[in-house]
């Protein structure tokens, strides 16, 4: 009986009961996942940063940044790391892409949608530095893959604001809308530190369209729209404030009066 009070007392004085034994930090990614965030590590206690290949991970305090990027372990020691007691730590998924969903709040002024416009995009890092400086300056480390969404979502809106695009356009020349949106988004995401690979839009159910107190427009014509040069704007420029004065003349069809590229 001696002996087994004696077994249980020095199980108890194991060095991980103790918490002598360092905590290893990993990042596990999901599927479809590229950006991942442990908020406010104790320092304090011993730990052990881990690092998968194809990963990378940054330790960031005070909105400066050091960059774990080789595989393998970094203790992390609090005599190493002076004046202060916590650390957010970034990870970040280099192997692979992520096909993802986006949505669009944008609606046209002449005709309004019935639906949302929703799709799926690709995508994956090509600038981790970039990626990790941006997210830590718009304070936007909680968000995790939502920032891919947020931010490809919010792009397509501003893109659709600034063209003017119409819902005969949505309706009619979804491959054109999509070829068009891949063009003019993938400079901008690469500024970003991403790298936009496919860009869909979702099939739209047919469905009753409102009533409009304009004069519908014809359908677009089936001919391909006309696909030029290739496209060589890197930014696409301010958009104007969004208003909602109507023009009683209709705009022409967007293969009549825009170029396409086929990406």
């Amino acid at each position: 009986m001696i002996k087994n009070l004696i077994a249980r007392l020095f199980a108890s004085l194991r060095p991980d009961k103790l918490g002598l034994q360092p905590r290893t930090l990993r990042a596990r990614f999901a599927p479809d996942s590229l950006i991942a965030h442990h908020s406010q590590h104790n320092l304090l206690e011993r730990s052990t940063l881990h690092i998968e290949p194809g990963q990378i991970a940054y330790l960031i305090i005070n909105e400066q940044y050091t960059a774990a990027n080789e595989p393998g372990d970094y203790p992390l020691d609090p005599d190493n790391i002076p004046q202060t007691e916590t650390a957010d730590i970034l990870y970040l998924n280099l192997d692979a892409s992520a096909s993802r969903l986006w949505q669009s709040i944008y609606q046209p002024s002449q005709r309004r949608l019935d639906q949302p416009l929703t799709g799926s995009y690709t995508i994956s890092i090509r600038d981790p530095d970039t990626l990790c400086r941006i997210l830590i300056e718009n304070q936007t480390l909680d968000l995790d893959d939502d920032y891919l969404d947020q931010t490809l979502s919010y792009h397509i809106d501003q893109t659709l604001i600034h063209e003017q695009i119409s819902a005969d356009d949505i309706d009619h020349q979804t491959e054109a809308l999509q070829n068009f949106l891949k063009a003019r988004l993938r400079p901008q995401l690469a500024q970003l530190g991403l790298t936009l690979h496919d860009l869909r839009i979702a099939r739209r159910t047919p469905g009753t369209p409102p009533q409009s107190a304009h004069p519908a427009r014809p359908a677009a014509a089936s001919a391909t729209p006309a696909y030029a040069r290739e496209n060589t704007e890197t930014t696409a420029p301010a958009p104007p404030a969004i208003t909602t004065a109507k023009n009683d003349a209709p705009r022409p069809p967007l293969g009549q009066d825009k170029i396409f590229y086929r990406v």
